[in-house]
């Protein structure tokens, strides 16, 4: 009868011990995407970030081009300020009006661009902290199920030498 109890005792240990290793994960306050579905909307968004970079660099090849363009209209409205020929000199000066609009649109359009790379660059850091909190979260999880696991076989070595 005895031996009944201890092996009762003993199962019962092992039984407590098991279920405490073996009772699942703790589950997040919030609801997190699995980290493969997060790598992917960061490549995702890493392939737009370098088709906008490829835009940018169009835009500002298209504004180095009216620039050089700009300076060569002032030159020419240098000449005709010096000659005194009126009609030219607003011809002149309403192209250089249009030219530095279009240069301002693309201005524009590349701060718009360079916004939204930043944007982008924000939710990849955003996500690389989320699966940084998840990685960690996980190795507390394991390394507490470790020390739990080492404990319990701690307990039963103990167990076993007393008898």
């Amino acid at each position: 009868m005895e031996k009944i109890k201890e092996y009762l005792i003993i199962a019962g240990v092992i039984a407590i011990i098991l279920m405490l290793i073996f009772r699942g994960s703790e589950k997040p306050v919030y609801k997190v995407a699995p980290i493969k579905k997060i790598e992917t909307r960061i490549e995702g968004k890493e392939t737009r970030i370098n088709t906008i970079e490829k835009r940018i660099g169009n835009e500002k090849n298209i504004i180095r081009q009216i620039s050089n363009e700009i300076g060569l209209l002032r030159a020419d409205l240098e000449t005709f300020k010096a000659e005194r020929d009126t009609v030219r000199i607003i011809q002149i000066q309403d192209t250089i009006i249009n030219v530095l609009t279009s240069e301002n649109t693309h201005l524009k359009s590349v701060v718009n661009d360079q916004d939204s790379i930043i944007v982008h660059q924000r939710y990849i850091i955003n996500s690389n902290d989320t699966i940084i909190a998840v990685l960690k979260n996980d190795t507390k999880r394991f390394k507490k199920q470790r020390n739990i696991s080492i404990l319990i076989n701690a307990l039963l070595t103990g167990a076993f030498i007393l008898k």
